[in-house]
Order: structure tokens, then sequence, then C-alpha cells
């Protein structure tokens, strides 16, 4: 075993318990049940069997026999123990999914894969990659889920209840519990598909009381004394194990059944009477000081006795005491939980100064084992705070850096608030932790009171407080400001980081890094991003791990490259880290969808429509979910420009849609706009200026004050509305007025060094000269937006234009005379690139859902919003049309998408319509 160290170079981990994902061993008196058996199986798969009872009735073993006939028969079966720690989404993704692993390897290999390396992942989409497997896989699947009902958090019961809704029909999920389980089963399978046992169906019948005391070997007993000790007992499983204790010491079956019936409602006392008492001193005082265990074996109870307990474990299970070995290996026990449950009640009342004492000894050897979840479960029970505090500080570096905060924020909110506030380091920590999962407001609130608080130290005189360095958190404000769409101050708390940074861990290097980009990028100022870039890639060693710091420092200096028009610098580094991250996270994870994104958007520029398709399929609800903005700005373009290359405007509307929501919720006015803009382009193609000029009349009334004079990332917003009203002005022939604000917006994007912006707004300034009459205008911006596309290989920003462009390209091919080879080849390239949207692409395909929905399962209302969604109406719009608040239109929408398995607007039509919309 492991020693415990705190060396801040020990490899932390998570270990989950793999005992939990282990049925118990069936125990010595083990009685088949043929009758309830044929009920499972009669049920067979594609159902939910519920099984309820309280403690002692056997649910738990016949759950595991259960288990045991279907592994005979070569079924894959999956067992998970709940308890009251499971209250955490993530965490019970993993031990779900590694529970599978354990039955089968192949068919959890790819939602493994995906946990394993990027924590990011939400998951919802881990288990739809689970369920998509098992429908797949040509088997028979079973999950047995025991005591579901110890789960009683809302975050936790929704991705079970997906799990149960969205089961495929060759999978049979049996859950057992000792009440009724905080899930609304009804609403989960129909009536046939659901079955449930009880304490009626679990009780023995005289029968089996008989069988059970045959298989234990007690003295013999006649068919009379066993009827006594049934009727006594109620075929209650545990009565009849107490039973058998008390006859190993009295044989007379009526005096124990009678025992029995005086005290059936006094557990406590009958098992002080009838196991306690007898046994040995030494072994008592073992079973009350190891009763705080949850499992345990040979070394933690060691521990905790402080050595003598050698053989004791062996001892209880061969006197059959009520503990029962959890693995195949005997190494783990549990307790019955009316034992543990009576002998915490006991140690609690005579002991209870003893009990602190006895989880510090159990945490001590938990950290030694590296078991962190359960060394910080009984820090916190022996009221040791800072202990706890002290190991969640020390796992945090490295699970963030592999990119998990879901388990660091899950740990941290379960430390005392006013510890919490007291460490500034672990402060820090979930600052992090809360960039990471995109919770920038509350992320910057930590970040505030941390500053406030070292700035108050300084004051005081006190110094650096708690190990919390101003480059590291310059390096996190930085980020966090990133994250929240400053480029400015991003810029300036990266470029202080720097400064200082000279002893900060490399991540936090990365980071500082990274903010600079960003701020650098808005400056027009890649080549000192390229300068550092070279630096810090000369200097730094080869990274082979998956870590996060360093996958998003390459996609930001790649986000900046495309930006700034290097697209075959984009392209390269793009094209390198999908590669890695797709062997390394697998394709399903977040950083490969927001890294494939942006590659995707460069294939789409590049006219390469495959690979662009390729990259963006299945992808839009992670995206959406989990990438941050650039990313998701790049991804929705590119996939609404995707669809609209096939005609398919109310799916590429809906696209646009579901991205203005997100930048709706996250505050990103940036995407907003980018979805406004393209939103308008699609208007006006189809022909419907009304809404177009209705959207851009809105935006006049908000955006100028928001945006107009600003610098930073600003800027790009600011371009992206004038891009929108520009189009709408040209659409309504008023293009004068469309030239004065694109020739200032031309001026902007040239200063920064936007060569990508700066050629598409050449493109339309031509068309406006070209509308006013003034062609030597048109033609001489035209040049420039040829020259600059050419430069950096632009092709379907022009074809995207429409005819329009095509015949200004055409006519300035014939009167081409003095333009160059290049530049005239680079036209006719152009003009190919529009004779091909002439032929039809194929749709872009839809996400597989693990479980399609029926179309009927839509009310008449959620049948009429997701109508007005395939039109590409917004929420507002919808809301006009059915006279239904944007609210309420939200929450229809809710609906829909919970009920037909989705996680966006393109995703419903498709499954409501089919692959190709409506």
């Amino acid at each position: 075993m492991e020693a415990y160290s705190d060396s801040p170079d020990r490899k932390w981990n998570v270990s989950l318990i793999q005992t939990k994902m282990m049925p118990p061993r069936l125990p010595p008196g083990y009685v088949q049940r043929p009758a309830l058996f044929e009920r499972l199986r009669e049920r067979g798969v594609g159902s939910i069997t519920l099984v309820t009872a309280p403690a002692g009735f056997g649910k738990t073993t016949l759950l595991a026999g259960w288990k045991e006939a279907l592994s005979n028969e070569a079924h894959p079966v999956a067992w998970l123990t709940l308890d009251e720690e499971d209250d955490d989404p993530q965490q019970f993704g993993a031990y779900l999914i590694t529970a599978f692993s354990r039955a089968s390897e192949d068919i959890a290999e790819p939602a493994q894969r995906l946990l394993n390396n990027d924590a990011l992942t939400p998951i919802k989409t881990v288990i739809s990659v689970l369920l998509n497997s098992i429908a797949t896989c040509g088997r028979y699947v079973f999950l047995v889920l025991d005591d579901v009902d110890r789960l009683t958090v809302k975050p936790v019961l929704t991705v079970l209840s997906r799990l149960l809704r969205y089961a495929p029909e060759n999978m049979h999920i049996l859950l057992g519990a000792r009440g009724e389980p905080a899930l609304a089963l009804g609403q989960l399978r129909t009536p046939e598909k659901l079955m449930r046992l009880d304490t009626d169906d679990l009780r023995f019948s005289v029968d089996d009381a008989g069988a059970f005391f045959d298989q234990i070997g007690t003295a013999p007993l006649d068919r009379t004394g066993i009827g006594l000790l049934h009727d006594a007992t109620e075929g209650w499983v545990a009565g009849l194990q107490l039973a058998s204790l008390s006859l190993s010491r009295d044989g007379d079956a009526a005096k124990v059944a009678g025992h029995l019936a005086e005290t059936r409602s006094g557990i406590d006392r009958y098992l002080n009477d009838t196991v306690l008492a007898h046994l040995p001193p030494a072994v008592l005082k073992f079973l009350l000081y190891t009763s705080i265990l949850q499992r345990l074996n040979h070394a933690v109870c060691d521990a905790i006795m402080e050595g003598g307990s050698e053989g004791t474990l062996d001892w209880l299970e061969r006197h059959n005491v009520f503990i029962r070995p959890i693995d195949e290996g005997h190494e783990w026990y549990r307790y019955h939980s009316l034992l543990s449950e009576a002998l915490r009640r006991r140690l609690d009342r005579q002991m209870p100064k003893q009990v602190p004492l006895l989880h510090r000894r159990a945490y001590q050897w938990f950290a030694g084992a590296g078991l962190w979840p359960e060394a910080v479960r009984h820090a916190l029970a022996a009221g040791d705070h800072e202990k706890a505090a002290q190991w969640v500080e020390n796992c945090a570096m490295e699970m963030l850096e592999r990119g998990d905060p879901h388990t660091l924020l899950g740990w941290i909110g379960k430390l005392p608030r006013d510890l919490v506030m007291e460490r500034l380091r672990l402060r820090l920590l979930k600052a992090w932790a809360l960039g990471f999962s995109l919770q920038a407001p509350l992320a910057t609130r930590e970040i505030r009171g941390i500053a406030e608080e070292m700035n108050q130290s300084r004051r005081d005189g006190r110094g650096v407080v708690e190990d919390v360095s101003q480059a590291e958190l310059n390096a996190l404000h930085g980020f966090i400001a990133g994250a929240s769409d400053d480029s400015e101050r991003a810029f300036e708390l990266g470029r202080a980081a720097q400064a200082t940074i000279a002893s900060a861990a490399p991540w936090v290097k990365s980071y500082a890094q990274i903010a600079q980009f960003f701020g650098l990028m808005y400056k027009g100022g890649f080549d000192e991003i390229r300068r550092i870039w070279a630096v810090a890639r000369d200097n730094a060693p080869r990274i082979q791990d998956p870590i996060h710091s360093d996958m998003m420092r390459h996609a930001m200096y790649g986000h900046a490259a495309l930006v700034h028009g290097e697209l075959p610098e984009a392209r390269r580094i793009f094209e390198a880290t999908v590669k890695r991250a797709e062997a390394a996270l697998g394709p399903s994870s977040p950083g490969t969808a927001g890294l494939a994104s942006c590659l995707a958007s460069i294939y789409y520029e590049c006219n390469e429509l495959h690979e662009a398709r390729r990259l963006i399929e299945g992808r839009t609800p992670l995206v959406l979910e989990t990438s941050p903005l650039g990313a998701l700005i790049r991804h929705t373009l590119c996939a609404s420009r995707l669809l609209g290359r096939n005609g398919e405007t109310g799916p590429a509307l809906a696209v646009l849609e579901d991205g203005r929501q997100v930048a709706l919720s996250r505050q990103w006015l940036r995407l907003k706009l980018a979805c406004d803009a393209e939103t308008v382009r699609l208007f006006i193609r189809d022909g419907n200026l009304a809404g177009a000029r209705q959207l851009a009349d809105e935006l006049s009334m908000s955006v100028p004050a928001t945006c107009e004079g600003r610098s930073g990332s600003a800027v790009e917003t600011w371009t992206s509305y004038c891009l929108l009203q520009a189009r709408v002005l040209l659409a309504e022939n008023l293009a004068e007025k469309a030239s004065v604000l694109l020739a200032r917006s031309l001026d902007t994007v040239a200063s920064m060094g936007w060569r990508y912006q700066e050629a598409l707004i050449s493109l339309l300034l031509s068309l406006a000269f070209e509308q006013r009459g003034a062609s030597e205008k048109s033609l001489v911006s035209l040049e420039r937006a040829l020259r600059v596309g050419e430069a950096i290989g632009l092709l379907n920003s022009f074809v995207d234009e429409g005819r329009p462009v095509q015949a200004l390209l055409q006519q300035f091919r014939k009167a081409s005379a003095s333009a160059s080879g290049a530049q005239t080849a680079y036209v006719d390239r152009l003009l190919v690139a529009f004779d091909a949207t002439d032929i039809e692409s194929p749709a872009l395909p839809a996400t597989v859902a693990a479980a399609p929905a029926l179309p009927d399962v839509l009310s008449v209302r959620e049948r009429e919003v997701l109508d007005h969604v395939a039109r590409g109406l917004s929420n507002k719009e919808i809301g006009r049309a059915l006279k239904l608040a944007p609210e309420t239109v939200k929450w229809h929408l809710k609906n829909i998408f919970e009920k037909l398995n989705v996680s966006s607007r393109i995703e419903a039509m498709q499954s409501y319509f089919g692959p190709r919309g409506r």
C-alpha cells in the first residue's frame, strides 16, 4: 500500500471504490428463488424492474443471485451500489461507466475513454455515447443499481432519469431500494415495461425458510419448528438469520420464536440480546470501532484498532455475524445494514468521545491508500476540516491540469463555508474550477474577494498570504476576463502575470500566455503573438499528455492566426492539435469538438465541404454547452452555412438561434451579433427583407451605445453590426449609406491587420459602389478584396455573397487584361466554386439519438412551436406568432428537447421531421 505524503510532487488522483461495482457475495444459507427469477426472465430486456423492501428482506441478495445467473449465461451485467456520497453527476457518471467497463470493455470503451481523457465532457454526453454503444452491441445488456433511493440530489436524478428514459430495447435495468426512489418511473416507461417487486414478493415461504435452515446447518428442525420461526419472522430473511444465531445457542425453536415475536419492532435490543451480548469482548469492541466504515478490509481495521485485529474479519464471516465479503478475493467486507446502523447508534451512545479519534485513524489510512473521497469524508466526520481542506488543495492542481473542475467543485462544496473563506489558496483553486466550467461571473466574484484580501494583507504589512502569488492571480483573472470577452483586461492581466511568473507552475504560464494572445489578437498584434509563441515553443519541454492548458494555448494561437487571415498557419496548428486531441481525448470530447469547429471553418472557407461536414457532424450540442466563445462562433457560422448551401434555411436559422440563446445566457454580445449578422444574410438571400429590417432596427437601439468607438474585442462585435446594417441597406438600394458604413469599418479592420475581414468588407463595398454606378471605385475595391483573398486563400467568403458577386467577378474577368496571371487564376477558381454551388451537396447528417422518440410524444402546442422553429423563427418571433411570452417559448423548447432526447433546435428538427429538417 502506498504511504501517504503531502509532498507537492505526489501523483494525486480520484480513486473509485471498486467494491461498489461488485455485487456482494451470496451469503451462507443463500436460497434460490426460482419463481422470482422466472418473473424477471419473463419481463426480459427493454424494461425496468424496481425491487423495494426494508432492510433485511433480501432485495440485494435477490439482485446478486440474478446477476450471477445472467453472468453464467454470458450476458454483460453492470452492478453499482449507490450511497449518499454519489451526489455529484460527474462522480455518478464515472462509477456508472466503470461499472459497465467491468461488465464489458468493448461496450463501455468509447464512453470510458471519453470520461477518462476529458473530464469537462458533460455527463449527459457520456451517457448518450454509452447508450449508443449498448444499442449497437448486438447483445442483451443488464444494469443493476442497488440502493437507488439514496440518490436525492436533483442533478444526479436528472442524469439517472435520462439513462432510464433512453435505455435501448436490448437493455434491462433493475433498481433496488428500501423505499420509493425520487424518480417519476411512471413517466419513464409504459406500464407493461415497468415491473415492481415488493416486501410481499420477497418474503420467504415456509419451504424457503426450511431450505435456509438446511443450508446454514443449524440444529435439525421439524416442520412445526420451521413454521413457528417463519410465522414469528413473517418471512423476514434477516429475522430468520437472527433466529439461526439464537438456535446455535438454544435449540428450542418455540422459545426462539417467542422471543422474536416479542422484539420484532425493537431490532437494536434484539441484536444486542441475541448477537452482540454473546460475542467475545474483543470482537464486540472490533465491531463497534469499525462500524464507522462503509466498507472494511484487514488493513484499515488494523489501523482503526491500532493492531491486534488480524483474523477478526475471518472469525465474523465463519460465525455468520451479519458480515459478508463484497469482492471475489475476500479483501473487502461490509456489515449488514441492520447491524452497522445498530452498532453506530450504540457507539455514539456509549463512546461519543471515541468517534472522532476513530474517524481520524480511518482517514489517515485512506489517505495513505490514495482513496481520497473516503479520506475527505472521514476527515470531515472527525471534525478535522483543515486536513480535509489541505487534501483538496493538494488534489486540485492535478485535477485542473487534466481538466476536471467538477469533482474539485464537489469536494469544496462539502467543506464548511467559513473554512473555505479562510483559505485563499482554496478559494483561488475554486475560482480556477469555476472558470474552467464556464461560470465566469462566479469566478470573477471569487477573484475580486481574493484580490481585496491580498491587498488588505499588504496594507497591514503581512506580505503574501497562503502561497497565493500575484502572478497566478493575474493569470487566472486574465483567463476569466478572456472567457468574459474582455480582451483589453485579459491583455493587461496576462502581461502583468508574465512579468512576475518565473517561479510559477507551467500551466499558470500557459494561461498567462493565453490571456496575452487574446488581448493582442484584438490589438492587431499578431507579430507579437508569433514572437511569444516562438520563444515559448523553443523553451518549453515537449508535452505528450493531453494537458488542458497546453491544448488551450495551441487553440488560442491558432485562433489568432485565423482572425488575422493567416489561414495556412491556422490550418497547420489546428490540424495538428485536432489530431492530438482526437488521439488523446477521443472525438466526442469538448476539447476536440472546440478545436474541430475552428478547423471546420477553415475547411469550409477553402471549399473542402466534405471535411468541414465531417468535423461539424454531431457536435453541435456539445459545442453549445462547453466551447469557449471563439470556437462557438466558428462552429455556429460554419454549421449554418453548410446547411444554407443545401437550401435548408430553416435548419440553418435554427442553428443560429441555438447560438443566440447561448449568447444571451452567457452575456456574449460578440456571439449574438455574429449570429444576428448571419441571420440577416440568410433573410436577404431568401427574400425576407422585412425580417432583416426588423432585426436591424432592433439592434440599432442598443448596439451603437454599447460598442461604437470601443476597442478590443468590441471591434469585432461592431464590425458584425456594421456588416449587418450594410447588407440591409444594400438590399433596400441605399448603397450610399451602406458604403459610408463599410468604408469606416474597412479602415478599422485594416489597421488591426484583420485581413479576413478586410477582404469581406472590400467585397461588399465593391457591391455598394456598383449599385451607385461608381464602376471605377467598385473595381478598385474588388481588386483589393481579390488581392487580400488570394494572399490568404479565401473562396467561400466570396461565393456566399451570391450572384451579385459572381456577376462582378465575371465582369472583372472579361476586363482583366492588365491583371496578373495569379490574380486571373484566382478569379477563375472563384468562378468554378460558384458553378459548384448549383450542384446540391449532401445534407448535414443528424446526430444519432440513443432512442428516438415518436412524434406523438409532443403536445399540440409543442408541435406548433417546433413547426415555427423549422421555419427559422427566433424565440421572440415564435412568441409574437403564437401570442406567447419569450420565457414560455423557452419552457416549451426545454420540454421538446427533453422529450426528443436532443440538446438543440437543429437536433430537434432532425429528430422530429427527419434528417433534412422540414
